[in-house]
């Protein structure tokens, strides 16, 4: 409660309460003025006294109530002001946390949606996780089968094959490559590239044993092991030097090795050791060139290519032969040509004079058809 409100509210009863005293005073008077008339004229000099100071109290409490009231409507005033801006305080306060609590849900909800989807793709990448854990024990499996395969040396052989056959079909044409070529003592290479200048051999090696005993050998028996797979590599050589080059037999001085793993290539020809021989010298020297399949790959383009240049030259030495020809025949053609061109001439000529002999023979009939027409009209006259 406001101040102004509690000191109009003390007044009212404080006058109240002088209002029931001087009420219970005038009574008491009353009685006492007809015992003595001479205190009735000081009780009435009293009585006049305490009216005008009653009707002074009730003036005095009229202008009070009015300024109560009129604090009473300022104060409600004032107060229904403050209660409408916070009221509309409030309101813009409870709506923007409505459309906050709004946002923050369609935001909870979207959210909800992504984890949703996430947790979706999350299972199927797990199933796909679980297929491929399938398929790489399946891979596994057929993985541990080629190596327990590949212990087998034919086998190895095979496989080695079948990669070497496999490159000279995706880069030579089919025309120039024989597979299983036989010699006249009847020994076979794998492949033999036709080439213009003579034979061109090709002989896979794939001596796994000694390289995998070299690569899984511990640090103090890796010389020994790698010793025992360069010594394999260099019977190899020696073997495709003297069973595959043979040049009274139409091949070229020149044979080729190839090893079917770029590792094995790697540590053979190219990674050097200064206590050993070099290993590429030593092919070099018996005509053997060595290589994996990515420098036989490169090889073998550089041969196509030089096959087409080669097609490309004798199809230039066939388009001029045939150029000759056409030039031969064309002038058999321009002969015959200005012969008929003279017999056409000639024709024209005979033709034009017919016409003329027509056209003198056409003149004389009419002038015979007009000589008898006459004869009538003569004989009538």
């Amino acid at each position: 409660m406001s101040g102004p409100l509690l000191l109009g509210l003390v007044l009212a009863a404080f006058l109240l309460g002088v209002l029931a005293l001087l009420g219970a005073v005038l009574r008491r008077l009353a009685r006492i003025a007809g015992e003595d008339r001479n205190r009735a004229l000081l009780l009435e000099s009293l009585r006049g006294d305490l009216v005008g100071r009653v009707e002074g109290l009730e003036r005095r409490n009229a202008e009070l109530q009015t300024i109560l009231t009129q604090q009473l409507g300022t104060t409600q005033h004032l107060l229904e002001q403050r209660l409408s801006g916070q009221e509309q305080s409030l309101r813009e306060q409870l709506s923007h946390q409505a459309a906050s609590l709004q946002s923050q849900t369609g935001l909870l909800q979207r959210h909800m949606e992504g984890t949703q989807a996430t947790l979706a793709q999350v299972t199927e990448k797990m199933g796909m996780v679980q297929q491929t854990s399938l398929r790489m024990a399946e891979l596994g499996k057929d993985i541990e089968g080629l190596q327990r395969l590949l212990r087998a040396p034919k086998a190895r052989g095979e496989l080695g094959e079948l990669g070497l056959e496999t490159i000279l079909r995706d880069i030579l044409p089919k025309d120039r490559v024989v597979y299983q070529y036989a010699f006249a003592d009847g020994r076979k290479v794998d492949a033999m590239v036709l080439l213009d200048r003579g034979l061109l051999p090709i002989d896979a090696k794939f001596p796994m044993e000694d390289f995998q005993r070299y690569l899984e050998a511990e640090e103090g028996d890796r010389p020994r092991a790698r010793k025992a797979f360069l010594a394999n590599l260099k019977k190899k050589i020696d073997d495709i030097a003297k069973l595959y080059v043979r040049p009274g037999e139409g091949t070229l001085p020149l044979a080729l090795m190839y090893l079917p793993a770029e590792s094995l290539y790697y540590e053979a020809f190219v990674v050097h050791v200064p206590e050993e021989e070099d290993l590429w010298r030593y092919a070099y020297e018996r005509s053997v060139l060595p290589l994996s399949p990515g420098t036989l790959t490169a090889y073998l383009k550089t041969v196509a290519l030089g096959l087409k240049a080669a097609a490309v030259e004798q199809n230039a030495r066939q388009v001029l032969d045939l150029l000759a020809t056409l030039e031969r025949d064309l002038r058999g053609f321009e002969g015959g040509f200005e012969t008929l061109g003279r017999h056409l001439a000639n024709a024209h000529q005979k033709y034009d004079e017919g016409q003329r002999a027509l056209q003198r023979l056409s003149g004389h009939l009419e002038r015979a058809r007009d000589l008898g027409a006459e004869r009538p009209g003569d004989a009538s006259e």
